[in-house]
């Protein structure tokens, strides 16, 4: 186990490291227990069998919880555990004391029998629930560690020896058959293959690799044989960069304390509390010698004011919010982002796809001369063909309408952030970024910067042919969003990859005074990283694979998703819609949300205290049924789930 994962589990109320399959089969043999035990009283069988029926539930059931209870005491931890042990056990004392009259007492109530082992049930259920959660991430987890490359064929003249990835240095020759993982991000120097880079870039498609091309590693080759020279071993690889942020956001989402645990360490004491002044206060006005023929009193109190329906006080809230939320085009998978966003001091927003549509249209096209405009189209609608993304969409979309016909791929390079490299009748073809075509040499024009749209410029073979530029627009409710956030004392940064015309427009127009641009992929994450490391809590909002990283970094990440992202099922928040109100929704939901789970703790311990005091003044005339509580009980989980299904209407 590693050590964040130790971490994690000392951090974890104990059922949480418990297997659900722990939980799974004693939920079902409980269920069994407690059909047998209604059976018992419905054919009048002795109070030794439903006795037995009840130990068997308490011993062969409820033992995890038992257990689970006392770890979290050690640790000096009030859990949901705690709360139904110490209740489960004093709702079954009970009712020994009573079944087989050993007090004086009998108590209100003939037996808690069955609320007990109701109880115990419903609990086991929950707990299933929550380990089950749980429990995805260290499979996931486990999962990323077996997906990375574990050894490589090192060529040491024309022989090979298998080494570890992790031994690879820069520099070396590796041999890489069809259907392995590359073990390292590098150059290939003999050969031509696919690799599907889905991972790494988001195309779906398998991307054409040849002599010179970069490839990186845990990519998947397709086709061919190839020889790579290591250019960043794995622990420098872009793939282990996102893997890490992968498995850190994991394992910090897995980290978050149930609010079912939380409320559980206020509801315990005061139970206990309240079933403790109780009996003193009978001991006070009946005297100290009557402390034996009242101790049933304490123990009735302290198990019934127990409410079976707090288990799902959080539960059937969340559940409904996560449909209320659907209907609004908004997909919550981690409910601990919401409060994360709410408490949050920064939030980072892309501008592509994100504050704007993402439906990017080609406005313009300048080539540097006439001659060079038919070359140009050509090139940039070549190379851009088989990638997946915005940009790629309204150059394809241009190309399509006015039937200008791409040539054949030999190969083609997608640099996240930055261009598509792609080679075409030995023809080389770069289509990107200002400073990317800058880095490769090649001197643009100067009037670009003037530019308020994002531009792709094209160079052929090293000479540059022109750019294009992509219109596109503000999604609607852009700065009504940005001043609903700034009225609650939020940071607005806007982070992209765009010029400094193009970002600095668009901020203007949704009124963000803060803006940052020509930003990379990996600058978005240190951005993060940086703030997180100043004490505030940030919350990146993207579009896609450029920014996964800075996704996972930040405290939440909330993406537009378009349908294609690879990255979609990592992050903490999914929108799916058109417009900027869904972020602010996700306020509202949070406020909501929190008051319909305190409505329910509230409700559920006041309806059980009613219960409790009204069988304990019916007593007078002799105890009731063993059906009161039971019937009780459901009646709460009724009421509660009745409370929660308003979390369906969200405004």
């Amino acid at each position: 186990m590693s050590l964040a994962a130790k971490q994690l589990s000392a951090r974890m109320p104990a059922a949480l490291s418990v297997p659900s399959h722990a939980f799974t089969y004693r939920f079902f043999l409980s269920v069994c227990f407690l059909a047998l035990v209604l059976g018992s009283l419905a054919l009048g069988h002795s109070a030794m069998g439903i006795f037995i029926f009840a130990l068997l539930d308490l011993v062969f059931c409820a033992d995890v919880l038992l257990r689970c209870g006392l770890k979290d005491v050690w640790h000096g931890r009030l859990s949901l555990s705690v709360l139904v042990s110490i209740c489960a056990l004093c709702g079954f004392s009970y009712s020994v004391l009573n079944s087989f009259e050993l007090v004086r007492w009998r108590g209100p109530v003939t037996d808690l029998y069955v609320y007990t082992m109701l109880l115990i049930t419903l609990v086991l259920w929950v707990e299933r629930r929550l380990s089950r959660e749980k429990e995805k991430t260290r499979v996931f987890i486990k999962k990323l560690d077996e997906f990375l490359p574990k050894a490589a064929r090192l060529c040491i003249g024309r022989d090979f020896r298998k080494v570890f990835a992790t031994e690879l240095h820069p520099g070396e020759l590796v041999f890489v058959k069809t259907g392995e993982r590359l073990p390292c991000d590098g150059i290939i120097r003999k050969g031509k293959t696919f690799i599907d880079e889905q991972l790494i870039t988001g195309n779906m498609m398998p991307t054409a690799k040849r002599l010179g091309n970069r490839v990186y590693a845990g990519t998947l080759n397709k086709s061919d044989h190839i020889y790579v020279e290591v250019q960043q071993t794995l622990p420098d690889s872009a793939i282990m960069g996102i893997v890490s942020a992968i498995k850190n956001s994991e394992l910090h989402r897995a980290g978050q304390r149930s609010l079912l645990d939380a409320y559980a360490a206020w509801v315990l004491p005061f139970i206990v509390g309240v079933a403790a002044v109780v009996y003193i206060g009978l001991l006070v006005h009946h005297g100290l010698g009557t402390w034996s023929a009242y101790l049933g009193v304490f123990l009735y109190a302290a198990a019934l004011f127990c409410p079976a329906a707090f288990a799902f006080a959080v539960i059937f809230p969340w559940f409904f919010a996560r449909g209320g939320a659907q209907r609004a085009g908004l997909k919550i998978q981690n409910q601990h982002a919401l409060e994360k966003i709410v408490q949050a001091q920064t939030l980072l927003f892309d501008k592509t796809g994100t504050l704007t549509y993402g439906e990017l249209r080609v406005s313009g096209v300048y080539p540097v001369a006439d001659d060079t405009l038919k070359p140009l189209l050509n090139a940039v609608c070549t190379a851009e063909q088989l990638v997946d993304g915005p940009f790629a969409d309204a150059v394809n979309a241009y190309a399509k309408e006015h039937k200008i016909k791409p040539r054949k791929l030999l190969a083609f390079d997608v640099l996240p952030g930055l261009g598509v490299q792609a080679h075409s009748r030995g023809n080389q073809i770069l289509a990107g970024s200002i400073p990317w075509l800058t880095e490769q040499g090649i001197t643009v024009s100067q009037q670009i910067t003037q530019q308020c749209e994002a531009v792709i410029c094209v160079a052929l073979n090293g000479v540059y042919l022109g750019y294009l530029t992509l219109a596109d627009a503000l999604r609607p409710g852009a700065q009504q969003m940005v001043d609903f956030l700034k009225a609650r004392g939020k940071e607005i940064i806007l982070v992209s990859g765009d010029n400094e015309s193009s970002v600095s427009a668009i901020a203007k127009e949704a009124g963000i005074e803060k803006f940052n641009f020509f930003v990379l992929p990996k600058t978005k994450a240190e951005i993060v990283s940086n703030m997180q490391g100043l004490g505030q809590q940030v919350v990146m909002v993207g579009d896609g694979f450029n920014d996964i990283i800075a996704l996972l970094k930040a405290d939440a990440g909330v993406v537009f998703s378009s349908g294609k992202n690879v990255y979609n099922n990592w992050v903490d928040v999914m929108i799916k819609r058109r417009d900027l109100a869904g972020l602010p929704l996700l306020f509202s939901i949070h406020t909501k949300l929190r008051r319909l789970i305190r409505q329910n703790v509230v409700l559920s311990v006041l309806l059980n205290g009613a219960l409790t005091a009204w069988l304990a003044w019916q007593s007078t005339h002799g105890p009731a049924a063993w059906q009161w509580p039971v019937v009780g009980a459901l009646g709460a989980v009724v009421i509660v789930w009745l409370n929660s299904t308003r979390m369906l209407r969200i405004k």
